[in-house]
């Protein structure tokens, strides 16, 4: 009886004296291993000293060894958890705005700006007649077929040099007695090399 009664107390003693140095906080594991070894190591201690008439200094001795082996064990699981447990994700990085882009200087050609040819024109007719133009040419000395041929509301592009240019137009007019001039158009047109083009719209009060 006396040593089953010396066996639980120091099992008891040695448990209650772990406790109370973790009960500020939870245990870890590595101090649940110590205190599980310390019990198991007491009480085996206890178990073998009592068969040699020694049950307390068993008791003490196997709750020594219990309470370390039981301390590297857990601090052993606590570390292979470690390892295991998932990186905390990375904090976002903050994105740079793109610089605003700068606005070109007045008076310096940009890259991007496109090129403006001032001798690239249009020539339209806003009229319900047909039309032949003759460009720096005189109908009456120059053949037709050399002449720009306009329907009603059509428009041509046409590249004229820089300066001046004479236009001369005839607007025509089918009927059942064939094609009829309705009247004339002579003006002189500059092209200037500082516009960015030129055009050039005849409407019918602008032939006599």
């Amino acid at each position: 009886m006396e040593g089953n009664l010396m066996r639980r107390l120091t099992v008891v003693i040695a448990a209650v004296a772990l406790l109370s140095a973790c009960a500020q906080r939870p245990l870890t594991t590595q101090e649940k291993g110590a205190v599980t070894g310390a019990a198991l190591g007491a009480g085996t201690g206890a178990i073998i000293g009592s068969a040699t008439g020694s049950a307390g200094a068993g008791a003490a001795i196997g709750a020594g060894l219990g309470l370390l082996t039981g301390a590297i064990i857990g601090g052993a699981i606590e570390n292979e958890r470690a390892e295991a447990a998932p990186l905390p994700p990375a904090p976002p990085v903050a994105s740079t705005p793109y610089p605003a882009p700068t606005q070109p200087q007045a008076g310096y050609p940009t890259a991007t700006a496109p090129t403006v040819d001032p001798t690239s024109g249009q020539l339209l007719n806003s009229t319900r007649w047909r039309l032949e133009v003759f460009v720096d040419a005189d109908p009456q000395v120059t053949p037709s077929r050399t002449a720009i041929l306009l329907n009603p509301q059509e428009s041509r592009q046409y590249s004229l040099d820089l300066g001046p240019h004479r236009v001369v137009a005839r607007a025509l007019v089918d009927t059942q007695f064939g094609t009829r001039t309705v009247g004339h158009y002579d003006r002189t047109i500059q092209v200037d090399p500082r516009g960015s083009g030129w055009a050039l719209r005849f409407t019918e009060a602008d032939f006599r």
